[in-house]
């Protein structure tokens, strides 16, 4: 198998290097959640610095008000961004809120999170899609209406997971007990315009990985079209400030993003490899200890018979051996 190579620190990502001012995560929120608030004092950031997914750091993690937010960019599918954010929030309730209260008879109040993914990479995509915990559980039961990957069902689930009266009703076995819902937007061109629009900055983030995919399709190489994408941001008035300020970090950050997104292909490859070799390393032991079983079964039962020669002559003759099981299993009713 191809052994990849990855940068190996954590860095940025531009979409966090856009969203790191409390002043643009506000108006990001406001036109996630379609509120309007204005006084960004209210926004409190909570990002881990230390969480790191791969080479990346937990994208965009605030709390505003009563409510806790982690947003994330991804440019590949990923489904298994649920138990990350599990791994995220876990972290942040362990740094802020968990203390020796727990033990005691208090119950400690924690703030309401919500998981939000904005995906612009190159796979079909909806325009929302929601992501369970549960969607990864093996051997579960689930009471009422649960929302399947690709559902545009409403974000809160409908119901309760588990019913129990008082202890006039059983503990359901394998029932969902912990649930994480994640909703992925697609902020690719054509998708969730209002969203874009409500928010310049996802616009202008948007337009500009657009110019550089535009590019690489055209047969441009991957650096040119990045630096070429940035200055036409700054020429055509797309986040013309942050551009400036910013171009040689954006640009370095830019490339390290493309090298990450081939690593994830690779690993995925590699996966798909690495399963089918799997599979068929298992499939043929399987065989073969299901070829040893059913040759012992019919060796005891020509033993059982006093039929020595019979079975002699199977060791040397295949076709012969292939009557044997005939006989056996015409005998037996198998």
């Amino acid at each position: 198998m191809k052994e990849p190579s990855a940068v190996r620190n954590q860095r940025d990502t531009v979409f966090r290097m856009l969203f790191k001012e409390r002043k643009e995560l506000l108006t990001l929120y406001n036109a996630v959640a379609g509120r309007h608030y204005t006084d960004e004092n209210e926004l409190s950031i909570k990002t881990l610095e230390g969480a790191v997914f791969l080479t990346y750091k937990n994208d965009l993690a605030f709390l505003i008000r009563t409510d806790l937010h982690l947003y994330e960019q991804q440019s590949t599918v990923n489904p298994n961004m649920p138990l990350r954010f599990l791994q995220y929030i876990s972290e942040i309730l362990e740094k802020d809120y968990i203390t020796e209260i727990v033990y005691s008879k208090k119950r400690i109040k924690l703030p309401a999170p919500s998981f939000v993914i904005f995906y612009n990479g190159d796979d079909e995509q909806p325009e929302r899609k929601v992501l369970r915990l549960s969607d990864s559980f093996e051997g579960i039961e689930i009471s009422g209406e649960k929302i399947t990957e690709g559902s545009t069902s409403e974000i809160v689930p409908k119901g309760s997971l588990d019913r129990i009266s008082s202890g006039k009703q059983d503990y359901q076995k394998n029932a969902v007990h912990l649930e994480l819902i994640a909703v992925q937007l697609n902020i690719n061109p054509g998708y969730n315009e209002e969203l874009k629009q409500n928010c310049p900055t996802l616009m202008g983030y948007v337009q500009y990985w657009e110019k550089i995919q535009e590019k690489i399709r055209d047969g441009m190489k991957r650096n040119e079209a990045i630096t070429e994408a940035v200055d036409e941001c700054i020429k055509e008035g797309i986040l013309p400030i942050f551009f400036r300020r910013n171009k040689a970090e954006v640009t370095k950050m830019s490339i390290y993003e493309f090298d990450q997104n081939e690593y994830e292909k690779v690993i995925r490859q590699d996966g798909i490899e690495e399963g089918i070799e799997q599979g068929i390393e298992q499939g043929i032991e399987q065989g073969i200890e299901q070829g040893m079983a059913n040759i012992n079964k019919l060796y005891g039962w020509l033993f059982a018979q006093n039929r020595t020669e019979d079975v002699k002559r199977a060791t040397q003759d295949a076709e012969y051996q292939k009557n044997l099981f005939a006989e056996m299993t015409a005998q037996s009713g198998e």
